[in-house]
């Protein structure tokens, strides 16, 4: 069956205050980043009230076939609209939602079966993100000549199933006040850039940060050192003052400062850190389970990583055959814009985001 996808953007974003489909979570829109997750399907089409009203978005749109008729109306326009046999519809103001688990979903629908509806653990019915086929156009077209607009009406009118979310209810965590802005779970995105020593790790990853800026991506960067790095400078006072004891020394100027405290890094250290950044940048943690870049040259004598987990690309003058790349995309030591792009698409997509992070 050929399942397209249809993203509803015409509400009029009353208590957000402004459109929502163009708030961003990290460097990204909700627009776009949905746009990214599920463009694996045959077609995606935009539901807008009127396309005028939304210059800003450069994707196919689907006008409202009628006037305040709320999703109920922005779906069934779409599904006149759409060239597939069905349509999986979802929020603009649900950027958490993922490819697999609309997947989930379709795997739900079958031919005695008109739609497709979600349930979230807290026993809300979520029937806007959910799969529709053509069959259900009957029913959505008389709702509206009876002005009978609650969906859940019309669902119990239709052949249906319910998925039940359970443990991903979050992903269905929709942002329609400032307040649920603030509090919009943003998991962290991280990639790690490993290799032997020597491989040119930390150049690649000096030559990536500015033009990752200059795509709106902030970055962090973090190191592990495997002895015991001295910290500061020697001879400052910052530095003789942690020499002489002192559990933290700290320096600061007007725009920036520096730690050193005695302790090991924890997970609330960390995501302190790392809660103004988009992407965090590790070099080396080739044992962890992040997905990883290797970089690999000549130069060093040593082959790719055989144990190396979640390998997206290699950066490297060996040939893709040399390589044994299967997946892997290959990418030359001095292509830094092709590699710039891989890691943002790869963040738009989703593909680096961390629940947690464990260093």
């Amino acid at each position: 069956m050929n399942i397209g996808c249809l993203i509803l953007s015409g509400g009029k974003s009353t208590r957000m205050g402004r459109e929502k489909a163009m708030l961003h979570i990290g460097a990204v829109r909700f627009l776009d980043k949905l746009v990214y997750e599920f463009s694996s399907f045959s077609e995606i089409l935009i539901s807008v009230d009127k396309k005028e009203r939304h210059p800003q978005i450069h994707y196919p749109m689907v006008e409202d076939v009628w006037e305040n008729a709320g999703p109920l109306g922005g779906l069934l326009s779409g599904l006149l609209k759409t060239r597939a046999d069905a349509l999986f519809v979802l929020p603009c103001d649900v950027p958490l939602f993922s490819m697999s688990l609309a997947k989930k979903l379709m795997a739900m629908l079958s031919e005695d079966v008109d739609c497709v509806i979600s349930k979230t653990e807290d026993g809300r019915w979520q029937p806007f993100c959910g799969i529709y086929k053509k069959s259900c156009i009957p029913v959505l077209e008389q709702a509206i000549a009876c002005g009978q607009l609650k969906m859940m009406n019309s669902v119990e009118k239709l052949r249906h199933r319910v998925f039940f979310a359970g443990e991903e209810s979050w992903r269905y965590q929709n942002v329609n006040t400032p307040a649920d802005y603030q509090t919009l779970h943003q998991p962290q995105h991280i990639i790690a850039i490993s290799g032997y020593k020597n491989s040119g790790k930390t150049t690649l990853i000096e030559h990536l940060i500015p033009l990752l800026l200059e795509r709106g991506i902030r970055v962090m960067t973090v190191k592990h050192d495997g002895h015991s790095y001295i910290p500061d400078v020697p001879g400052t006072d910052s530095y003789r003052f942690f020499m002489a004891g002192a559990k933290t020394s700290l320096i600061f100027d007007s725009e920036k400062f520096s730690v050193t405290t005695r302790e090991g890094l924890s997970r609330q250290n960390l995501a302190t850190f790392a809660r103004d950044v988009d992407l965090i940048l590790l070099e080396g943690f080739k044992w962890t389970n992040y997905k990883k870049i290797e970089v690999v040259r000549r130069a060093t004598k040593r082959e790719p990583i055989a144990q190396l987990t979640n390998r997206l690309a290699f950066v490297s003058d060996w040939s893709k055959e040399e390589l044994s790349a299967k997946e892997e995309e290959v990418f030359l030591p001095n292509d830094i814009e092709s590699i710039a792009d891989f890691i943002t698409r790869e963040y738009k997509m989703g593909h680096l985001e961390e629940e947690d992070i464990k260093l």
